[in-house]
């Protein structure tokens, strides 16, 4: 094989890596906008959800930006050094907006907390509610029959008390056992607050993390690219 012939397939295997670079950008940045189009910027879970889905695909964008950069600029076709420098600026924005997207994230992630802690109050005092109700029925029943109709209501179902049982035993164990069930609520709730919460740290942890070196990584792709942004001497306009 000449030198010649050797440097010919060189060049070919460079364009094919460019190619290659600008493909993964493309559906790249199809990905991206399929994102946020349909937009729901309104919806915290939305916005924290999308934010989070755009940091995991950013790889992709990293793996087109080394194709489409790697070689020299002679094995570049015509205009690809003015779709070079515009990326180059791409890069440099793309940084800013990952930067950016940490603040938003953590206000978001804040919102969204808020949200479900009330719909988790909701839920409890509703039940909340019914036990109370239920504890205050029972508190006014003075009879074995009033209790077992409270009891019928409440089951939806029949009741049957034996003419032996002491009614004001029954009542106390009753109310003792919903007061039970209050405290095993109160307990539940505050359980599942903690590990909604401590999800929600995670993952922002997480895509926030990864934003902060996308951003970092997109930078030093901006400044390690200034020869695309430079304008060509005389001689390479010769």
């Amino acid at each position: 094989m000449t030198i010649l012939q050797d440097r010919e397939q060189q060049v070919f295997s460079s364009r094919m890596l460019h190619f290659v670079g600008y493909g993964l950008l493309l559906m790249a940045f199809i990905d991206q906008l399929f994102l946020v189009i349909p937009s729901q910027v309104m919806e915290p879970l939305w916005r924290f959800q999308t934010m989070g889905a755009i940091v995991e695909r950013v790889p992709i964008i990293f793996l087109g930006l080394v194709l489409v950069y790697y070689g020299e600029t002679s094995d570049r076709i015509a205009g690809e050094k003015l779709v070079l420098k515009l990326l180059s600026w791409c890069s440099l924005l793309a940084a800013i907006l990952m930067m950016l997207t940490i603040p938003l994230s953590i206000g978001t992630g804040v919102l969204l907390d808020q949200q479900q802690n009330a719909t988790v109050d909701v839920q409890f005092v509703s039940q909340q509610d019914a036990l109370e109700q239920f504890q205050a029925q029972l508190k006014t029943a003075k009879s074995k029959d009033e209790i077992q109709a409270i009891l019928q209501q409440q089951g939806n179902q029949g009741v049957n008390i034996p003419d032996s049982v002491d009614t004001k035993q029954l009542k106390q164990s009753i109310i003792a056992s919903l007061q039970n069930n209050q405290e095993n609520l109160t307990n539940q709730a505050q359980a599942f607050r903690r590990e909604k919460r401590s999800l929600l740290i995670k993952q922002c942890l997480k895509w926030n993390l990864g934003a902060l070196i996308a951003s970092i990584l997109l930078f030093l792709i901006w400044k390690s690219t200034a020869w695309s942004r430079r304008k060509p001497s005389a001689t390479e306009l010769d």
